[in-house]
Parts: structure tokens; sequence; C-alpha cells
């Protein structure tokens, strides 16, 4: 039965059954586009998307949330199973309390791209727009504006460590903004010229992973004590880049995912190719896994993947 669903999912994935791996299509119960996903474990995964489209799985199954909204949501972060955040369109921000989504109020109007958390008493959303700060910041009983002071430019994302570590990535600069817990500080990653980076994630060791675009190619770089470092990639690597999405990392090891389906791995020493670019599948959108021995991606029309060890393996 196992071998007859592959051979069907395979037909419609390019690239599905390559050696050390097995990426199959799961029922994510929607249509909807999803533009985000996050989880606390394999039982507890989010994704959100168009129309205010929230999916959940238990470890069993895909279901359909009540949200309560129909504006387009962005990101999403699980704290634990009781406390998990959504943002998008039109200040919307959604927070689930172990039982029920609901809207917050956070004085908000503009598009709200991202969202961070460290715990229920600090979490970060960016919001689309420079004059009003581009950060709230809530800290258990309210929510405040912040301003990325030292830059000029729009926050796009945010990921952190902890609450003195955090990290944010501003639109069409080459440079990040550092959050110490005492003010903002601005890095730019020393990997060539100009870099603008986009998704950002935790790298094996503690270390910051970003994606970055540097003219026509897409670079994954890591921040350690070391400083910033490149990984490497081969040519074929490099011209598929341009069209990744999302990256996620567990250990030494990544994923990137983006359009026409395609998902590239890092295994630590090199690159490749999961699942190739196919025409008749949707774009992939982003990726996350409990452990790397069990990954999910999503994107438009609904599509949700997910990759589980070969049985060889």
């Amino acid at each position: 039965m196992r071998a007859a669903f592959l051979l069907v999912v395979c037909g419609v994935l390019a690239g599905c059954g390559r050696p050390g791996a097995e990426w199959v299509r799961a029922d994510g119960k929607t249509t909807s586009s999803l533009e985000a996903l996050h989880g606390t474990g394999p039982q507890d995964i989010w994704a959100v998307g168009e129309l205010g489209t929230v999916i959940h799985w238990n470890g069993t199954a895909w279901s359909v949330m009540d949200t309560g909204t129909k504006v387009d949501l962005h990101a999403v972060w699980a704290v634990d199973r009781a406390n998990a955040w959504a943002v998008g369109e039109q200040g919307v921000v959604l927070r689930w309390n172990g039982a029920s989504w609901s809207r917050v109020d956070v004085g908000s109007d503009d598009k709200l791209t991202g969202v961070w958390a460290s715990g229920p008493s600090d979490v970060w959303v960016v919001e689309d727009s420079l004059s009003s700060g581009g950060l709230l910041r809530f800290d258990g009983k309210t929510w405040t504006r912040r301003s990325v002071t030292g830059s000029s430019s729009t926050p796009v994302r945010v990921w952190g460590s902890g609450p003195n570590d955090v990290w944010v990535t501003l639109e069409y600069r080459d440079e990040l903004m550092h959050w110490t817990g005492a003010g903002w500080t601005a890095e730019r990653p020393d990997i060539g010229a100009h870099p603008w980076c986009e998704d950002l994630g935790a790298g094996g060791d503690g270390e910051l992973l970003t994606l970055c675009k540097v003219v026509t190619e897409k670079r994954v770089v890591l921040k350690g004590p070391g400083g910033w470092k490149l990984l490497p990639m081969d040519e074929a690597t490099l011209e598929a880049s341009y069209y990744w999405a999302g990256i996620w990392g567990a250990g030494s090891e990544l994923w990137a995912v983006g359009e026409y389906g395609r998902v590239h791995h890092f295994d630590g020493k090199e690159w490749t190719e999961e699942l190739g670019e196919d025409l008749d599948v949707p774009d992939l959108k982003d990726v996350w896994g409990s452990s790397g021995a069990d990954v999910w991606a999503v994107g438009d029309e609904g599509l949700v993947i997910r990759r589980t060890p070969a049985e060889s393996d």
C-alpha cells in the first residue's frame, strides 16, 4: 500500500524517491496557499497562509483551525503547545492559548511580516512600516513599539536565540540589525558585494542562519563566534538558489525550498537536489522540521510535503 501511495506522489513531485530520503505529499485539508511553518515537536506543527488559513498537525493528521479572520497570514511561531502566534495583513495578530485562536489588539493596521518569541513574555512582531518603528514587542502584559535605531530601512524578518540576542533583516539593505538587550547594532555579512538577507533561523551550534541574495544568486550564511561564513555551493546549486524562498537547519544539515517544488539538502559537506523543478508543482514557501528525520515544507495551493529518511537509512 505504501509503495503504491509513493508511486502516485512521485508522479506529482519530480525527484521523489531519490536515494537517501522520500518526500511524500500530505493532506493539509486546504487548497489555500500556505506561506509559513513552525512547531514545537513532531506532534505540534502549525502552517498559516491566505484568507486566514491555519492548519495544525497533531502527529497523525492535519486539521483546519478556526481563526475568525479572512486576511492573509504571513508568519507563525510556536513557543509551546499552549502558546503560538500568527501575524498577517491589516495588523492582525492571532494567539493560540492551547484551545483556540483569538485576535489580539496590538494597535496596528499595517501589514505584519514576521513573528518570533523566546517565551510567552517575549514576543517580537515585524511591522511593514518604518514610520511607526518597524517592530512591536510583547512583554507578557503590554505591546510597545520598538524602533530599530540606526537603520533607515523597513524590517522584514525577525529571529533570535533569546531576549538579548535578536536579529532583524532589512528591506533592500546589506546589513542586519542586532538587538543585544542594551541597544541595536548594525552588522554587515562579510560575504561579498551588497548581500540582501531575507530568511532567518538557527544553524548548528547556536549559529545564526540567514539566506542572502547576492546579485542573481542566493547564499546561505552562518554567523557564529568566529564571524560570518558562507556555505560552499557547487555551480548547479548556485544557479538554482535564485529560486529559493525558505531555509531551515538541524545540526549540520540544511534544507532550502523554492519555486516549482524545488528542495535542496546540505548534509554538512555538499548540496544535493532532492526535488527538482517541476512546472506542474506549486511553489514551496517555507520549510521546518522537528528534527532532521522529520522535515516538512508548505506552499501554494495548499501544498504540504514531508521528508522522511529512506527505509535503508
